[in-house]
């Protein structure tokens, strides 16, 4: 479940930035352009059609490039792999005859923004869907219909053709859509049947249906049909598409006027027998078949046809530069710019962080050595882990960094690798600084440091810097009766030898444990003598079932390589977690902590 519920808020971020963010920008943009071109009513109408038209073309140009120029700092990102860095005991955690997995059971926040907008992303992406396939559809009923056509070439019918239209076919129908233009490398004309016997009043509706073919209108129905299905949520993209099949009308009315001997009066009787029909547009919007909305308007302007020039090309370079005036904010409008702080910001604030609470993929990890640490704003803070490796994090960019996350308020959360990281403070993060964008670099775990005591945080003062090899700690020594002279730390600790799977090989589930479905984690601390063998193994958190010595049987045949401390091969001790988990089970183990260091005698 905490997988769906992360993908859920990665999808939320994600459409945040690369969707809603355009979104915003756009519908401030488009509203400013419809107001104005409200106000000009007298403009010419193929100026509104273009320019409403390039308005809403606009939306999934100026999200595309959006979504383009934010990928570009990750494309020329660099990773600098560095080997020679320090790691501490982690638990080994051998899951016998089940799964790997170590995730834990963590609280699920419904209410968290990121996971509503990702929910509410993917609902409104699925309608989307839905209504493409409606668009498909529609056209298939097109090409259906376009089947049981008797089709003939529109010369045959009319010798007032354009040229360049030669292959422009006509067909005659009674279906209540008609007249309608489909198609664009090949396209045809329906016209209702009523029209066969009356010449003129075939002319001038061929006329019209030429028009938007010369013009490519079908073309521009077929991208805006497809823009509504998939922002049918916006409620611009629906007053603009019905300002558009207004204007669209209208232009092609004044031009055909414009250009021929056609009345006024014959042209607007025709359109009052002809709209009428259309009475189920919206089942074939890809027809381009006009609405009865339009009528009015269209007759009350035709007496103006002759106070607008047509200039097609004119029209054209406006829609152009329309698209271009409202792509140009959305592609350079980044929702996570205003969390980038300057250098001269930086410079004059710490990084402080202060009894961190640190999670993986949801898994807390051990906190004992997360000290209070703090840095220079300029500089960065490293934190080191066995398993997952180290991470070096600051809120400005640096060598080998790739800009991934974000510092807000007492919590640092980002992503890399397939590694979702949050670490929260106790305090502010940055002194005076709410909010910032983050840069991390990831240095993968060496292969035979796989154990380790826990997490660990260094100040670095030059976010370049290497990462240090080691804690700038001196070597602890203990003593015990029992035990004599040990070691808890060393400059190099002891390593398993043959691994996790070496030590998985030898493990065997107790059949007392697995009939009584006993599941958990068994802790066992012991020596790592100069010679690497396991001397005073000891189960110090157990669960029964015979585990315990099972545990304890893998671990005392289990070989290190010796901890060094000074050149020398010295006594180490160590604690190592195996947890049991049965094949199939609901079992989710409650502590994520590694096993106590053991106590210092004095």
């Amino acid at each position: 479940m905490y997988e769906i519920i992360y993908y859920l808020k990665e999808i939320g971020n994600l459409s945040l930035d690369v969707f809603w963010f355009p979104i915003m920008v756009w519908t401030i943009c488009c509203t400013i352009a419809f107001l104005v071109l409200r106000n000009r009513e007298r403009m010419n109408p193929l100026f509104h059609y273009h320019l409403r038209t390039a308005a809403l073309l606009s939306l999934p140009f100026g999200i595309g490039v959006s979504a383009i120029m934010s990928s570009i700092p990750n494309w020329f990102s660099s990773s600098n792999i560095e080997t020679a860095f320090f790691v501490v005991q982690n638990p080994i955690e051998i899951v016998p005859g089940g799964s790997n997995s170590g995730a834990e059971t963590v609280a699920i926040n419904w209410m968290e923004p990121a996971l509503l907008i990702g929910l509410g992303t993917l609902l409104i992406a699925f309608i989307s869907i839905g209504m493409i396939v409606r668009l498909i559809r529609s056209y298939t009923a097109l090409k259906s219909l376009y089947k049981k056509l008797n089709v003939k070439d529109a010369q045959e019918i009319s010798a007032h053709i354009l040229p360049g239209m030669s292959s422009v076919k006509l067909a005659f129908h009674d279906h209540p859509l008609v007249p309608f233009t489909f198609g664009w490398k090949h396209p045809i004309i329906v016209l209702p049947k009523i029209l066969q016997n009356e010449p003129e009043k075939l002319e001038m509706a061929l006329q019209h249906e030429l028009t938007h073919i010369k013009r490519g209108d079908y073309l521009l129905q077929l991208a805006l049909a497809m823009i509504e299905s998939l922002f049918w949520f916006h409620p611009l993209i629906r007053y603009g598409n019905k300002e558009i099949d207004t204007y669209r009308e209208i232009s092609c009315d004044q031009e055909v006027l414009s250009r021929s001997d056609f009345s006024i009066k014959s042209y607007a009787n025709l359109l009052y027998e002809l709209v009428p029909l259309n009475n189920g547009v919206g089942r074939l919007s890809v027809s381009m078949a006009v609405k009865n909305s339009t009528l009015k308007k269209r007759i009350k302007t035709m007496k103006y046809h002759k106070l607008h020039k047509a200039s097609f090309r004119q029209s054209i370079a406006f829609l152009l530069l329309m698209i271009v005036g409202i792509t140009l904010p959305i592609a350079c409008s980044d929702l996570r710019g205003t969390e980038d702080v300057s250098n001269e910001e930086l410079e004059n604030t710490q990084i402080i962080i202060q009894d961190a609470k640190l999670s993986v993929n949801g898994v807390p990890l051990d906190d004992k050595n997360l000290k209070n640490v703090s840095a220079g704003g300029l500089g960065s803070i490293i934190i080191m882990t066995g398993e997952y490796g180290a991470f070096n994090i600051a809120p400005r960019q640096f060598d080998g960094a790739i800009k991934t996350g974000k510092i807000a308020g007492n919590k640092i959360s980002f992503k890399i690798n397939e590694l979702n990281v949050e670490l929260n403070s106790s305090s502010e993060i940055l002194s005076g600084i709410s909010n910032s964008s983050l840069w991390v670099k990831h240095v993968p775990p060496l292969e035979r440091a796989s154990n380790t005591f826990g997490p660990m945080l260094f100040a670095n003062e030059n976010a370049n810097a290497p990462m240090p090899p080691r804690p700038p700690a001196a070597p602890t020594k203990g003593f015990d009766e029992d035990l004599g002279d040990y070691f808890v730390v060393v400059e190099e600790m002891p390593k398993l030898i043959g691994g996790m799977a070496g030590l998985h090989a030898k493990l065997e589930y107790p059949q007392m444990a697995r009939r009584a479905g006993i599941e958990g984690r068994v802790t066992v601390q012991f020596i790592v003598n100069e010679n690497g063998d396991v001397e005073n193994a000891r189960v110090v958190r157990g669960i029964g079932g015979g585990a315990d010595e099972e545990a304890l049987r893998v671990v005392q045949q289990s070989k290190f390589e010796p901890g060094i401390q000074r050149g020398k091969a010295v006594r180490v001790q160590y604690a190592m977690s195996i947890n049991f988990r049965l094949e199939d089970s609901n079992y989710s183990s409650t502590e994520s902590t590694p096993p106590p260091p053991p106590e210092e005698n004095n």
